[in-house]
């Protein structure tokens, strides 16, 4: 098994990594890499408006979310590499005998770790990509108007991530033997969704007030 990608490495090897015909990073890392390019476009946005002097007003906000962001960027690539372990962790667990009653109760443990491993990634995940969104958002709505379309994307990228995200949840906790842990953890992710589309529903908005 290939070794995934760090946080570090340049993108063109994560897009390696994921076009690879293994199993992982597949689409849960994809999922984080749109947030860390959300993240970024809200970060640049910000950048760029705390250097307009017609945007004073605004400079303080911008730089509070240009450090956000930048925080941001770096903890949803070290989601992606936490996706990729863990799936790659579903895939051994997959490969552990199952001859005996002991080696299938062993590979179903095996798999439950994995399971709860890359539910608590996309979790985790779902709750940057909706500080993502946000700071999109007030970017679109009080940022350099010239760039309203690179905030508007980040709050598509971020939106786009999190259905991802969302139906990752979803598969993963399906066969749970806590259901009541289980139907928490979906409604949960449902929660942030719901979020994180409202942002993405307010933004459309703003772009067609403003491209008419």
């Amino acid at each position: 098994m290939t070794q995934s990608p760090r946080p570090e490495d340049p993108l063109e090897d994560w897009l390696a990594a994921v076009a690879a015909p293994t199993q992982a990073p597949a689409g849960g890392a994809a999922a984080a890499l749109a947030g860390a390019l959300a993240a970024a476009l809200a970060q640049m946005v910000a950048g760029l408006t705390g250097t307009r002097a017609k945007y004073a007003t605004a400079h303080d906000e911008a730089a509070r979310i240009a450090e956000t962001a930048d925080r941001l960027r770096t903890e949803m690539l070290e989601l992606a590499s936490r996706d990729a372990e863990a799936f790659a962790g579903f895939a051994s667990a997959l490969a552990l005998p199952a001859g005996t009653g002991e080696e299938r109760q062993a590979r179903e443990r095996a798999k439950t770790v994995a399971l709860r491993a890359g539910t608590d990634v996309q979790l985790e995940l779902l709750r940057s990509l909706v500080t993502a969104a946000e700071l999109a958002e007030a970017m679109a709505q009080r940022g350099l108007a010239s760039a309203v379309g690179d905030a508007a994307t980040a709050a598509f990228l971020a939106a786009a991530g999190a259905r991802s995200a969302y139906w990752a949840v979803r598969s993963n906790l399906q066969h749970a033997a806590d259901k009541t842990s289980a139907e928490r953890g979906t409604r949960t992710a449902r929660d942030l969704l719901e979020r994180i589309e409202t942002v993405e529903r307010r933004v459309r908005q703003l772009l067609a007030q403003r491209l008419p």
